[in-house]
């Protein structure tokens, strides 16, 4: 008799859904966006460039968008280090950097629950699009906390469910309708990109997110709505 296979967790479920749709990735997230997912990214750079950063971690990189456009914008910065549990993703995200032709930029598989880097060894932390995907948000937080160095910067770039009633009618039939129709239509994965606005609400928003930061240790935490609350990029300083 089998012996029945124990259920994943979400850190897997993650994981094989992202390699499963890892070489369209890039593709569907253009379509489902417009195109405004880069204009959100080079807001949340601006952001970082100001901390004049030398050293950065990007936890769950992905396909490597947001550390190619720092790279691009502060070419002052001497290493980024890029995370994620995706070996596709980072497959992808390396050719991306081959073509791009930027230096100083690392990928590598970790988990962000458990970082793999000396406390206090980057003087930036950021992730975009990531934060929902975590198991254990709390402890993500806290191990991004504790490999930022003192003064250092936090910047997280999240989608987000927008407040005005006619904006949020508009992002319901988006979501809904038109992502989970790309998804399936592009990556033949709709299981996917459903899941997308199912994390996007489960996850703690605006003033909810910015007391997180405050629990695991960050101050002077503020947020900016991008696209009239679709995206959110919250930082704060260690």
């Amino acid at each position: 008799m089998a012996t029945p296979t124990a259920p994943q967790g979400k850190t897997e479920r993650i994981r094989t859904m992202f390699n499963g749709i890892a070489l369209r990735y890039d593709v569907v997230n253009k379509l489902m966006t417009l195109g405004i997912d880069r204009i959100w990214r080079k807001t949340t750079v601006r952001k970082v460039a100001s901390h004049s950063p030398k050293k950065i971690l990007d936890v769950a990189v992905g396909t490597a968008d947001l550390s190619i456009e720092l790279r691009r914008q502060c070419p002052e910065v001497e290493q980024i280090i890029g995370i994620d549990i995706s070996e596709g993703m980072l497959k992808k995200g390396e050719e991306k950097v081959a073509r791009s032709g930027a230096d100083g930029i690392k990928l590598e598989v970790a988990n962000c629950e458990a970082l793999p880097y000396e406390t206090e060894m980057f003087d930036t932390v950021m992730c975009a699009f990531g934060i929902r995907n975590f198991e254990h948000l709390t402890q993500g937080l806290s191990e991004m906390y504790r490999v930022t160095r003192p003064k250092g910067l936090i910047a997280v770039l999240e989608l987000s469910v927008p407040q005005h009633p006619l904006l949020r009618l508009g992002y319901n039939i988006w979501t809904h309708t038109f992502i989970p129709f790309v998804g399936f239509l592009v990556a033949r994965d709709r299981t996917a990109y459903n899941y997308l606005p199912q994390s996007v609400r489960k996850v703690p928003q605006y003033e909810q997110f910015t007391i997180l930061l405050e629990m695991v240790g960050y101050r002077n935490v503020g947020y900016k709505k991008l696209s009239g609350g679709i995206a959110t990029l919250y930082y704060a300083e260690k």
